[in-house]
């Protein structure tokens, strides 16, 4: 209280001048109708603004809450989807019964970070091992591939994109099913390379290239890219793939659980 006291008394006439001010402004408003409209459509706009700023604040929050539930249910399509299905189907005579089992599920997650012009590329994202995401697990987004997890901490996971020339998937031509080896060069974070193509597959510019059942990472028939150009390697085709992802654009991703994981890396490796 002391020190109010003082403020009071060592500014008391400035504070002074304002009230008087106040009284004075007040005084004009009220008894004078010209200034009474201005004031009352100053008013008005200055109350407009202010609703303005505030139902945008409130909009941006809506839609960003709007679209992490647009995301998760996305993931849960990705989940109902033919090629997350693991078919334990056979026929014996005219008698055909089919099961469909749960092979893949889908965890959603904000991307962080993110880099495309280094010479090895990653992600951060905001998921990790308390939310169910395991080193070596599969990441894909809605325009395709994206990478595969190499690393998580508590919250957090670390995901090697196809940008770094570390990754390589089997991949295969959607339209002649022939199958090669996709990894980055380095160059362009566009493209990226197909090799190991067979010299009597067949290929054409354009030709839709997806993940195939070979890869133990990826569910098959994700998007991966488009051909561009293919050359003679050796032995072998070569195709320069026009990636479907846009890495400069990529704000959700979903990190892929194959169910089925660990018994086909426990058979597979009983013969190694």
């Amino acid at each position: 209280m002391r020190n109010l006291f003082a403020f009071i008394g060592k500014y008391s006439f400035i504070l002074l001048f304002i009230l008087l001010q106040i009284v004075s402004i007040t005084l004009i408003v009220n008894f004078n109708e010209p200034q009474k409209s201005r004031f009352g459509a100053l008013s008005n706009a200055f109350q407009g603004r202010i609703y303005s700023i505030s139902e945008g604040i409130t909009k941006y929050f809506y839609l960003r809450f709007a679209n992490q539930r647009l995301v998760e249910e996305n993931g849960r399509l990705y989940a109902n989807q033919e090629f997350s299905k693991y078919n334990n189907s056979f026929t014996a005579t005219k008698v055909v019964d089919t099961a469909y089992q749960q092979q893949y599920e889908y965890i959603a997650a904000k991307v962080l970070n993110n880099s495309v012009n280094k010479p090895k590329n990653f992600i951060t994202i905001n998921k990790g091992w308390r939310q169910g995401i395991r080193k070596d697990m599969a990441v894909i987004c809605p325009m395709g591939i994206v990478g595969v997890v190499v690393r998580t901490s508590q919250n957090f996971s670390l995901i090697m994109t196809v940008l770094n020339p570390q990754f390589r998937v089997s991949t295969k031509l959607k339209k002649s099913g022939f199958y090669g080896s996709l990894t980055w060069d380095g160059q362009d974070y566009k493209t990226a390379i197909l090799e190991e193509i067979p010299l009597h597959a067949i290929i054409n510019v354009g030709d839709t290239l997806v993940t195939n059942s070979y890869s133990n990472l990826f569910p098959s028939e994700i998007m991966v890219g488009t051909v561009e150009s293919y050359y003679q390697n050796d032995n072998f085709f070569s195709a320069e793939v026009r990636l479907s992802t846009d890495f400069k654009r990529i704000d959700y991703v979903y990190v892929v659980k194959d169910l089925f994981k660990e018994e086909r890396e426990r058979l597979e490796g009983a013969v190694q």
